[in-house]
């Protein structure tokens, strides 16, 4: 099928990767959406990453006023520029999230992880405030996008309607399904779960003969003793929900591609890049999962391919495109999106290349400053999280390293140790955790990826 053309907002140049990407004032203006002040950003997220506290400042330091809703021990509630603190409760998330949006009514609401943007999704289905359903539908997608977005299988499918390369692929309804497609593809292969985290939505299997077992351990709901262990010991109530609400995620199947991860960060505001931000896997915290150490490039095909897809689903806000970048060819082939900012989307890197400046002009309809990059670095190290998997690592010392000198606070709390090392009945829960894995025969490994 022939390649669809895509449009990228005025300025925005793929080529040259340093376009302004902003759309004439007046227009803009004429649009009836957009505020003639500082706009009101509101972060929404149930996990604790240290992205999101990173995010905040980026968008304050654009001029954007910054609202957040977190579980109670986030890190970015210490920071001195949050407007308003709310919290996202375990027990009614619907419910506190919706209470945030009605309470502060922010011009835009940006998700930072998988399961705020299902609740977003559920909240315009179900709201009976307008207002609200148009805040959400106007800060992410139309409601059309929403099954796609929430499908690795659909949005794939999408893709290739729009000339994309992607991996050979099919989902997977029950065991019987994977029988079939290890009967015509062998492995190695890929197995992924929706809706997962990166270290529970991906196995590599390289022999067909583990890969039931694989699927069953996946495809499983979350039982209460995981769901115990993690927010008794990391402090989070991901599993807890997960296991309340007794759901299974949706499994696929894909061929295994030797190459190397890659992905783009994107702003964008109804279907029009604003600005992108490419780079590859350096170091991650597991085989193919996420970077703590990532070098920047420019990938006209990664660009390209994003452009197709926002433009398709008329996306807005901050959204994260994962690619798998060919050994043999050097070919982008997209694997999936995330409808929310990620690490990446907090890299300020100079005009075409610093979302937060983009999308923060084009709420406020302004033309976007052209603010100096934070590093002229290739290789940027995430901090916390490449400081804490090695001190020693080079790239710490050769690459940037984007620590938050300017707010002590945030610092002090992200150097703290991890949750189940910080206090001794953690360190003796974390234990018998450890001992029951292993009495039951399974893996005691951060981060099993491999089978």
């Amino acid at each position: 099928m022939g390649a669809v053309p895509v449009e990228f907002a005025p300025g925005f140049n793929p080529r040259s990767f340093m376009g302004g990407a902003v759309q004439p004032v007046a227009d803009m203006a004429a649009s009836g959406h957009l505020p003639n002040r500082d706009p009101h950003i509101l972060l929404a997220t149930v996990g604790r990453l240290p992205s999101t506290a990173r995010l905040a400042m980026e968008l304050h330091a654009a001029g954007a006023r910054v609202s957040l809703i977190a579980p109670r021990n986030h890190p970015a509630k210490v920071l001195d520029l949050i407007s308003s603190r709310m919290t996202y409760r375990t027990g009614a998330p619907l419910r506190s999230l919706e209470a945030a949006l009605l309470r502060v009514c922010p011009d835009m609401v940006i998700p930072c992880d998988e399961r705020t943007v299902r609740d977003l999704q559920a909240i315009c289905r179900r709201t009976r405030h307008e207002d609200i359903r148009l805040l959400i539908q106007r800060s992410t997608s139309p409601a059309e996008s929403f099954p796609t977005i929430a499908s690795r299988a659909e949005l794939l499918l999408l893709a290739r309607r729009q000339g994309a390369r992607v991996p050979v692929s099919t989902p997977l309804a029950d065991a019987r399904a994977l029988e079939r497609w290890i009967a015509k593809n062998p492995a190695p292969f890929v197995l992924r779960s929706d809706g997962s985290r990166v270290e529970r939505g991906m196995r590599i299997i390289s022999d067909a003969r583990t890969a039931e077992d694989a699927f069953v351990k996946m495809a499983r709901r979350t039982g209460g003793l995981l769901a115990g262990r993690g927010a008794l010991l990391p402090g989070n109530s991901l599993d807890i929900r997960s296991w309340l609400s007794r759901e299974r995620p949706a499994m696929s199947v894909e061929n295994y591609m030797d190459g190397r991860t890659a992905n783009i960060g994107v702003a964008c505001w109804q279907g029009e890049v604003l600005a992108a931000v490419c780079t590859e896997s350096v170091a991650t915290r597991a085989a193919m999962g996420s970077s703590t150490v990532a070098r920047v490039i420019h990938n006209p095909g990664m660009i390209d391919t994003a452009g197709r897809i926002v433009k398709a689903l008329s996306l807005s806000g901050l959204v994260c495109f994962d690619f798998m970048i060919e050994a043999a060819t050097g070919a982008a082939c997209l694997i999936q999106m995330s409808a929310h900012s990620t690490p990446v989307c907090a890299l300020r890197l100079g005009p075409g290349r610093d979302l937060t400046e983009a999308l923060v002009a084009r709420l406020a309809a302004r033309p976007a400053k052209g603010r100096p990059p934070r590093t002229e670095r290739d290789i940027v190290a995430f901090f916390p999280d490449a400081w804490r998997e090695d001190p020693s690592n080079q790239f710490l010392r050769g690459g940037y390293h984007d620590v938050p000198w300017e707010q002590p606070a945030l610092l002090r709390m992200l150097m703290q140790p991890e949750r189940p090392e910080r206090y001794w009945v953690s360190r003796m829960l974390h234990r018998v955790w450890l001992a029951i894995r292993q009495e039951r025969g399974q893996t005691t490994r951060r981060d099993p990826a491999v089978y």
